[in-house]
This record gives C-alpha cells, sequence and structure tokens, in this order.
C-alpha cells in the first residue's frame, strides 16, 4: 500500500491526480544537467586526445558526471512523490520521499479556485490554482500544476457534488431534526444553497413552505 492510499478514508475515491509539471523537474535539475554536459564533454576530449594528462582529465569528467547523478537523483525522487490529489471528499498535497508530509482540505472549505496561467504556460500547458477556503491553515496555492484548467474542474465538481449531497440530505430532512434556529437565518441559507445551484427551484419552494409553515 502506497503512503497515499494510507491516507484514504474507507470509501474515499481519488477523482485527479498529478505531479507538478515537467518544467518544475528541470528548474530543479538545471545545475546538475549542466555539470553532467561538463563532464561528458571533458572525458570525450580528454578520452579522444593524446596529450599526457589525458588520462586525468578523463578521470576528473567522469568524477564530475557521478557526482552531477548524484545532485540529479534526490530532486527528481522529491518531484516525483510531490502529488496534487482531489479525492470525493478533500483536495491534498503529498511531499516528501523518506518524510513524508501530507496537507489537506476538506471540499466543503473551498470558496474558490483561481487560476492563473503566463504566456509561457499557456504554451506549455501549466499554471498555478489559488484556492480560497475558510481557513488559514490549508492548501492555498498549487504551483507549476500541469493541465490547471482540467484540474480546476474537476476540483469544482467534486466540490458542487459533495455539497449538492449534504444539501439535499438536509432538505430531506424531518423539520424536528433541524437545528433550532431563527427563521429568517434558515431563510437566508436557503435562498444563498438556491442561488449557488445545489438545490432545485422545487425543493427550494418546498423546503422555504415548510419553514414558513413553522412560524
Amino acid at each position: 500500500m502506497s503512503y497515499l492510499d494510507a491516507l484514504l478514508a474507507p470509501g474515499e475515491v481519488i477523482v485527479v491526480r498529478e505531479r507538478q509539471h515537467w518544467i518544475a523537474l528541470v528548474r530543479r535539475i538545471a545545475g546538475a544537467v549542466l555539470l553532467g554536459i561538463l563532464a561528458i564533454a571533458m572525458t570525450t576530449l580528454y578520452g579522444l586526445g593524446g596529450w599526457p594528462t589525458s588520462g586525468i582529465g578523463a578521470w576528473v569528467g567522469a568524477g564530475l558526471l557521478v557526482l552531477a547523478l548524484l545532485l540529479a537523483l534526490p530532486a527528481t525522487l522529491r518531484w516525483w512523490n510531490e502529488q496534487y490529489v482531489v479525492t470525493d471528499r478533500r483536495v491534498l498535497r503529498v511531499e516528501g520521499v523518506a518524510r513524508k508530509q501530507a496537507l489537506d482540505s476538506g471540499l466543503a472549505k473551498i470558496n474558490d479556485v483561481r487560476v492563473e496561467q503566463s504566456f509561457v504556460g499557456r504554451l506549455l500547458g501549466f499554471g498555478s490554482l489559488e484556492i480560497l477556503t475558510a481557513s488559514d491553515a490549508t492548501i492555498n496555492r498549487l504551483e507549476l500544476l500541469p493541465r490547471p484548467l482540467a484540474f480546476k474542474r474537476a476540483l469544482m465538481t467534486a466540490a458542487h457534488q459533495g455539497a449538492s449531497a449534504a444539501a439535499r440530505a438536509t432538505v430531506g430532512a424531518p423539520a424536528a431534526a433541524s437545528p433550532a434556529r431563527p427563521a429568517g437565518e434558515r431563510l437566508a441559507e436557503l435562498e444563498e444553497m438556491r442561488r449557488r445551484g445545489l438545490i432545485s427551484d422545487a425543493e427550494y419552494q418546498a423546503k422555504r413552505a415548510e419553514i414558513l409553515g413553522a412560524l
């Protein structure tokens, strides 16, 4: 069982799972790549040359190539293990290789999601998502996300479906089970649910009549 699978609650379903765009990996290992190119050039140059010190130069080049690989490997593993996940209940960010870290936000807490894409981001297919929630101690930004618009659609669809299910359960519950709250507050909440498309007009009218009839 993977670390991500262990985080999921019973019955929780993954809707979409993404890693950062490959451009993020390129940024992390750019120094190692340049060092590797230099190492290959040195190894080739000294290996083909007939200078007295060509053997030493070739060994230095080989050593630099090993160093480049050692620098690139941890960065690649960190990139591979950082995942952005949307389930039918929450959005998660999982990262870390040996030391794992997971941060999540419940879908019910999400108020809005904003997408930012530069010109280069639109060409290469990456962008950033800013998630606005009712709490500060949650995920608030996903950087260098591939296909950000598709990720946003999946996130908002999962949040809408979860809110719709909760709203329908509330509407269908007996009046006696409802909390003793002022009728004006309950009507305002009902109106907001209809405005957001969480309940149909028929459900709105039925519940509104029920609240007014209890006055």
